[in-house]
């Protein structure tokens, strides 16, 4: 194989990232589709055409936790595959894999239009659907498990928690599922229990998965092994696996249930935020005094940033909406809205474009490259954009759900301002959605021709292995400080 071709570990890699943008262009588009429906008129229009957030809901909720799942499966199969190539039965059931997820993701964007689905709470799409979606995972975790096994338990901390995030996600998957049996359909307080308790809990498995991408592109980043195995992450580790089994509790406060068990999520879950932000510190300066270059995983670095000053921010939120009574207040508004777009958006997608910003810069080392497509102007002007847009969105929202929340209880009407929510809304929402649609454009040629941004010219790749002294080469030395020779040390096919 020519040294500039991807090997078969990264080919995998690049198929499933390239998968999951396509998740999140479909998301985004739904979204902006949803948006516009806020508006009457055309809310009017697209019901002609018997187009409503009914069919649009289910659509924008599955391509966006598709999204993140898929990124972080991206990262764990780089992890897998970095050093030694992928054996061929692993490669067929990576191969089976994508097939499954593959036609689950077609059969949704084909029958969830038409409402054809379960009529579910995040889990919207049809059974037959889930079957193959479930089949996925499982040659997934196969995968997984078999090249992690050996010394598992001797491994940092970012291992254990995609363990979880797994196992966890296969069995909340199913769990979710609990409303084909009939004696839980018999009973619609006990099917709505199970039915938040799994989708809370479905969102702590991805969670797991995305904390430990987090760790995992730290440590790359930096060079550093310690935040893989500090006492942060595993402490970190130790309360998401915690918070898994109880975070569902804070989802179903207005169902009936001992108040203990709502504390006891309350404060678990809080404490789980709480080490995320120091995990985020501890990250982000190890990044910032690894350094090398200039060129070093400035995007990915600056993502990171951003997500810990989102979290702190979500986290002061978390505290709120969380208590109870102000729980009851913003029931059902678009706070809760808010605090979903904002953890989803400014937490979970930054750290997965921190984590494909890093991974595209390892697969594609080449300065050029790096310059033009991974760290260049346009990507960081591209993200202070989307930050700005998605903090007036998130504020929009929480003043629009306070409101609500408030004069509701108030038993007054709203104030004449709330008439521009959806127009103000739709604007905010579409920009968000165009600069994120920016970023997956300024990627697009990476995915398309990768060998092409691979190689070296041949002028650079002579005079990055020529020796330092040779009489031809004067600049050498300078050269090589700051590119990547041509020559990779890959254990390829």
């Amino acid at each position: 194989m020519s040294a500039t071709s991807l090997t078969s570990g990264e080919k995998i890699t690049m198929l499933t990232m390239a998968c999951a943008l396509v998740c999140l262009v479909l998301s985004i588009l739904v979204g902006a589709l949803g948006a516009l429906y806020y508006m009457p008129a055309l809310a009017d229009w697209m019901q002609t055409v018997h187009l409503s957030l009914i069919q649009l809901r289910p659509l924008h909720t599955t391509f966006a936790s598709a999204w993140i799942f898929l990124g972080a499966v991206a990262c764990i199969s780089y992890f897998l595959f970095e050093s030694k190539a992928p054996t061929p039965s692993e490669k067929l059931r990576f191969k089976i894999q994508m097939v499954c997820w593959g036609s689950a993701g077609l059969g949704a964007l084909l029958t969830l239009p038409f409402g054809l689905g379960s009529g579910r709470e995040y889990i919207g799409i049809l059974p037959v659907f889930s079957v193959l979606i479930l089949a996925g995972w499982t040659l997934f975790a196969i995968n997984f498990f078999g090249r992690v096994a050996r010394g598992f338990w001797s491994r940092p901390a970012y291992v254990y928690m995609w363990s979880v995030g797994i196992l966890y996600f296969m069995y909340t998957f199913i769990e979710g599922h609990a409303h084909l049996l009939p004696w839980v359909k018999r009973y619609p307080v006990a099917d709505l229990q199970v039915q938040w308790k799994s989708c809370g809990t479905l969102v702590a498995a991805f969670n797991q998965m995305i904390y430990g991408s987090l760790i995992y592109v730290g440590e790359r980043i930096s060079g550093d092994k310690r935040p893989g195995q500090s006492r942060t992450a595993f402490a970190l580790f130790g309360v998401g696996l915690l918070n898994s089994f109880t975070n569902y509790a804070h989802h179903t406060y207005h169902l009936p249930q001992s108040h203990l068990v709502k504390w006891i999520a309350f404060w678990v879950s809080m404490l789980e935020i709480i080490l995320l932000v120091l995990v985020f510190r501890e990250v982000t300066g190890m990044a910032s005094r690894k350094r090398r270059s200039t060129l070093d995983f400035q995007t990915s670095t600056h993502f990171i940033e951003l997500s810990k000053y989102w979290n702190s921010c979500l986290l002061f939120l978390a505290l709120l909406i969380s208590v109870p009574p102000l729980n009851a207040l913003i029931h059902g508004t678009h706070t809760v809205m808010a605090h979903a777009m904002g953890s989803e958006l400014a937490i979970d997608s930054y750290i997965l474009f921190a984590v494909f910003a890093n991974l595209l810069a390892s697969i594609f080392p080449k300065r050029e490259t790096l310059r033009e497509y991974v760290d260049s102007q346009s990507v960081h002007r591209t993200a202070r954009l989307l930050n700005v847009s998605l903090i007036g969105l998130i504020v929009w929202l929480l003043a629009r759900g306070t409101v609500t929340g408030v004069t509701r209880y108030l038993g007054r009407a709203e104030p004449d301002w709330v008439g521009a929510f959806p127009y103000v809304f739709a604007v905010l929402g579409i920009a968000v959605g165009l600069l994120l649609l920016r970023f997956v454009a300024i990627w697009v040629p990476l995915f398309v021709d990768p060998d092409r941004h691979r190689a070296w010219s041949p002028g650079r790749a002579r005079l990055a292995r020529e020796p330092a002294d040779t009489p031809n080469a004067p600049n050498a030395a300078r050269t090589t400080a700051y590119t990547v020779s041509p020559v990779m040390d890959r254990r390829g096919d």
